[in-house]
C-alpha cells in the first residue's frame, strides 16, 4: 500500500472513530424520545442502514454471490450481525449513565482483550500473533486509564 493511501486509510480509520463516539449519544437521544423503547429505535438504525447500503448496492451495481459461496461461509460469520445489534442496544443504555468517554474507553478496553485472545490463538481464520509483554503492558495502561476516567466523577 502507498504512503498516501496508508495516511488517507488511517485519517478515515478516525473518522470512523468520531462517527462511533457519535453513535452512543445519537442512539440514546432516538431512544429517549421514543419512550425509552431501546429495540424500537435500533431497528430504526438498522433499518436506516440497510436502505443506504441497499443503495449502494444499486449504484454501485455490486453483484451478489450466488447461493453456494452464502452456503460455503463458516457459521461464526453471521454472528457479526449480531454482535453489532448488541452493541447498539448496550450503546442506548450506557451512555447516558456512564457518558461517552468512559462509555468508549471501556469498548476499546474489550476490543483490546478480544483482539488479544483472537490473535493469540489464531481465531477466526487470523495467523497466530502471541501477546507480547509489550502488548500486556499496553492493555494493562488501557486499564489502569479506564480506573482513572472512571474515578474522575
Amino acid at each position: 500500500m502507498s504512503p498516501g493511501l496508508s495516511w488517507l486509510m488511517g485519517l478515515a480509520a478516525m473518522l470512523g472513530g468520531v462517527l462511533i463516539a457519535a453513535q452512543g449519544p445519537i442512539y440514546a437521544r432516538m431512544s429517549a424520545a421514543l419512550g425509552g423503547n431501546p429495540l424500537f429505535a435500533a431497528l430504526l438504525a438498522f433499518a436506516l442502514a440497510t436502505l443506504v447500503l441497499g443503495l449502494m448496492v444499486l449504484v454501485t451495481r455490486a453483484s451478489a454471490p450466488d447461493l453456494g459461496q452464502l452456503a460455503r461461509l463458516p457459521w461464526w460469520v453471521w454472528l457479526g450481525g449480531l454482535f453489532g445489534a448488541y452493541q447498539v442496544l448496550v450503546s442506548m443504555q450506557a451512555v447516558p449513565r456512564l457518558g461517552v468517554t468512559l462509555f468508549l474507553m471501556l469498548v476499546i478496553l474489550g476490543n483490546m482483550l478480544g483482539a488479544t485472545v483472537f490473535d493469540h490463538w489464531g481465531l477466526f481464520g487470523l495467523p497466530r500473533r502471541p501477546l507480547t509483554p509489550g502488548a500486556g503492558l499496553g492493555i494493562a495502561l488501557m486499564l489502569a486509564g479506564v480506573f482513572l476516567t472512571a474515578g474522575r466523577g
